[in-house]
């Protein structure tokens, strides 16, 4: 029964995802950013260029983790199998890579919202029933802060 709730849950998300995709350019300072962050978690330490990142460069740098990520997640739903071993792993690596580019920033809103989302989606990956951990009024606030804050800041986000 869990896992019938699962995929309603996903497949929501992968839609949302779906239909946030606009014709908005990504910044070209943000994707190579977010790309090297990913490429190396544990190497990659701020630097003073990286610090410097407005609240529209972080945004649009974690919209594209974000993207990334529901492609993952429909990938994963398309190939079936083990919907909670591999959705865990996707909450995971999405809680780690938003919280390593909000570390990359100052202490704005967005920045904040991002740690606060990247928090929930570890603690969330790591539960023994990833879908229904991720379901949860903390990840829901955060969720919505990043969406305000980077609306604010002109890089509307859909997490």
């Amino acid at each position: 029964m869990k896992t019938n709730r699962i995929f309603p849950i996903l497949l929501t998300c992968a839609v949302l995802g779906l239909a946030a995709c606009g014709d908005e350019k990504p910044s070209t300072t943000a994707g190579p950013a977010a790309t090297s962050a990913s490429a190396a978690p544990s190497s990659a330490a701020p630097s003073p260029s990286a610090a410097a990142m407005s609240d529209k460069e972080l945004c649009t740098a974690a919209e594209k983790i974000n993207k990334d990520m529901r492609a993952k997640l429909m990938t994963v739903v398309q190939a079936g199998g083990d919907l909670t071993k591999k959705t865990g792993a996707i909450l995971t690596e999405l809680g780690d890579r938003v919280t390593e580019l909000a570390a990359t920033a100052g202490d704005g809103k967005a920045a904040t919202a991002l740690k606060e989302f990247g928090a929930e989606a570890g603690k969330a990956g790591a539960a023994a029933d990833p879908g229904t951990a991720a379901d949860n009024p903390a990840m829901e606030k955060a969720s919505k802060d990043i969406n305000a804050a980077c609306q604010t800041a002109g890089a509307p986000t859909t997490f």
